[in-house]
């Protein structure tokens, strides 16, 4: 079962939307994985960023990692403020074991390294991203520069940019 939106997702100061689409592709990409999770308290996630100027509303939209077995839609409600970001607790415990905020019922795999997709509320995939097993587990697998660079190994930066 998914939890509700935490406090990494808000409605923007002005009150306008954009339901996902912009002038140049998606106004969002996934931004950074941690697959090396310690426990349910401390699960591996996903971030999210917004990417263009206006609040992002992703319900519907859906989430997997390397298993398309694993896709999982993203609760009615979720948005993304202008430039923020959205943090996706990845637990595969039985009952989430998620105390609050947004989750999936998967984890990342840092042992055998894993690829996390996102995809509209249409089923077009929008960005992917995969790791190997070679990402050490006091890293990240982030975009430098944040949101738009490439991939490479990172200090974790859960729900802020990356450094």
């Amino acid at each position: 079962m998914m939890g509700g939106c935490g406090g990494d997702s808000s409605a923007g100061g002005d009150g306008s939307i954009d339901m996902g689409a912009s002038s140049g592709g998606a106004a969002v990409a996934i931004n950074e994985l941690f697959a090396h999770g310690s426990s349910a308290a401390d699960p591996d996630w996903a971030e999210l960023k917004n990417l263009g100027s206006a609040t992002l509303d992703l319900s519907g939209y859906s989430v997997r990692d390397k298993k398309t077995s694993n896709l999982t839609k993203l609760p009615s409600g979720t948005t993304i403020a202008a430039g923020g970001y959205l943090v996706i607790l990845c637990s595969d415990e039985a009952d989430g074991g998620v105390p609050d905020g947004l989750y999936v019922p998967f984890g990342l795999s840092g042992d055998k390294g894993d690829e996390f997709h996102l995809l509209d509320a249409a089923g077009v995939e929008l960005d992917s991203a995969a790791f190997a097993d070679d990402v050490p587990s006091d890293k990240s697998w982030g975009r430098l520069p944040d949101g738009t660079g490439s991939f490479i190994r990172l200090t974790p930066s859960r729900g802020a940019s990356n450094l």
